[in-house]
């Protein structure tokens, strides 16, 4: 997975504000890199793996390739989960930042309850430590809340409040189901034509089977598939978070303000804290989530452009990683 270039921002000496005014945390400065410099923490914000599309195949075959039903994680998925973890460890747990052999103290795990979040979580934890003894993995364990009563990592899309921009973007006549009926609309009037010949109602399949090796598409799908429909699901998605050019301060603070608080919280006590390692403060924590959070934590921090207008790719990680030098603290914002 290709590294792209890294955001800083200094930290101030006092703790962030847990209720941070949403337009504050774009004053984001970019300097430069210190190569001595010291890492206190590291906070990872993850999509989870490849999944099959959550309705819909894109081939007579996909249903047979994807045999965990609509919405599940794949064996690729789990593949590249575990791949991912893997280059982790190689920074993180190898150069000795993290012990090796797991400490519960310095990990941190948690993931939506949605099965493919918490698959790509046991997958890509799987991959970070030595094994045991008997060469058994050795994996943290995972919190998680039921997914009705989470707002940390699964987006609240359902209230029929924080939608009036939209209502009025596409003259729908209520609040009630708005993002299906957006959905439509927006299929209705911003349609590629590159994908004239394909269903409107096949995206998400297409896009979701793409990487698959197993499943060839039609020579019209993928070619819908490898850019016009990525855009395409790109503007809905950052309709859904209230990010980009659909922003809307009630919606991202639905999908991301919890997890933007929190973060903002794990960046403030390392920085203020007297000791390294933190006592009580892990020095790795792992959050698997959505696209739909992912997004909307990108544009909090200013790291939107990352993904050049096109849907969040599985398993697209942003990294923060908490840092002190002769300056001061700062967090250094990357993205896999």
């Amino acid at each position: 997975r290709n590294r792209l270039r890294s955001v800083h921002f200094p930290l101030s000496s006092h703790p962030f504000p847990l209720q941070v005014p949403m337009n504050s945390l774009f004053l984001i400065s970019l300097i430069g890199v210190v190569a001595t410099d010291e890492l206190l923490s590291v906070n990872i914000v993850i999509r989870h793996g490849d999944r099959s599309a959550t309705s819909g195949w894109a081939t007579p075959n996909s249903s047979t390739i994807l045999f965990r039903g609509p919405g599940e994680l794949t064996d690729a998925g789990i593949d590249n989960a575990w791949a991912q973890g893997k280059d982790f460890k190689e920074r993180y747990v190898q150069t000795g930042f993290i012990d090796k052999r797991f400490l519960p103290s310095e990990v941190y795990v948690r993931s939506s309850s949605v099965n493919r979040c918490l698959m790509s979580a046991a997958s890509f934890s799987n991959a970070l430590f030595r094994k045991s003894a008997k060469d058994h993995a050795v994996v943290p364990p995972i919190y998680t809340k039921d997914v009705d009563d989470d707002g940390l990592l699964v987006p609240l899309l359902t209230c029929q409040d924080g939608w009036e921009d939209v209502v009025a973007r596409f003259n729908l006549s209520s609040t009630v189901d708005v993002q299906k009926t957006a959905l439509v609309a927006m299929m209705m009037t911003e349609w590629p034509s590159a994908c004239s010949t394909v269903n409107p109602g096949l995206i998400d399949a297409i896009v979701s089977e793409l990487p698959n090796k197993l499943i060839t598409l039609p020579a019209n799908y993928k070619a819908c598939a490898e850019g016009p429909a990525k855009e395409f699901m790109y503007k809905y998605i950052e309709l859904l978070a209230g990010a980009g050019d659909h922003y809307n301060e009630k919606r991202i603070k639905r999908v991301a303000g919890l997890l933007t608080t929190e973060l903002l919280a794990n960046f403030a006590a390392v920085s203020n804290c007297a000791t390294t390692p933190c006592p009580g403060q892990p020095k790795l924590r792992i959050y698997y989530t959505h696209e739909v959070n992912v997004l909307a934590i990108s544009h909090i921090f200013g790291v939107l452009d990352r993904f050049n207008g096109v849907t969040p790719a599985f398993s697209s990680a942003l990294v923060f990683e908490t840092r002190r030098n002769a300056s001061g603290t700062y967090v250094k914002a990357s993205s896999f």
